[in-house]
């Protein structure tokens, strides 16, 4: 197995983890992404997408490198949104893993998705 393989294994269970743990919130997650200026049509897309795009990175095969590509997409914009929020004086919950991390968000979550670009770059490789 190569680094490549490996940092898309990591890279696609942590978005299944993450669409599934906020599908498991129920109501919850829309109510959470709305205090990230999130409309609830777009926060249930938004969990569905992480589960498609990180099944697609795991087992992807033909599609795998437009899956990855997908995750970094993503990973840029989330990043984007937690950075903007960071410049608040009370920064609103993330919920980026779902109902067991509703912490405000800090600058542990910016570097844990750098982390995951980085896999993603790593990824592209496979």
């Amino acid at each position: 197995m190569t680094l490549a393989n490996v940092a898309a294994i990591v890279v696609g269970a942590s978005f299944v983890y993450a669409g599934v743990s906020k599908l498991l919130m129920g109501q919850e997650w829309p109510r959470a992404a709305l205090r990230l200026g999130v409309p609830k049509w777009l926060a249930l897309l938004v969990a569905v997408f992480e589960v498609v795009i990180g099944l697609g990175v795991v087992v992807g095969d033909g599609l795998r490198t437009g899956f990855i590509v997908a995750a970094g997409a993503l990973l840029i914009a989330f990043t984007a949104l937690l950075l903007w929020h960071l410049r608040s004086d009370s920064p609103p919950p993330c919920a980026c893993f779902g109902a067991g991390t509703q912490r405000p968000i800090g600058v542990r979550d910016v570097v844990r998705n750098v982390m995951l670009f980085v896999l993603v770059v790593a990824a592209l490789g496979s």
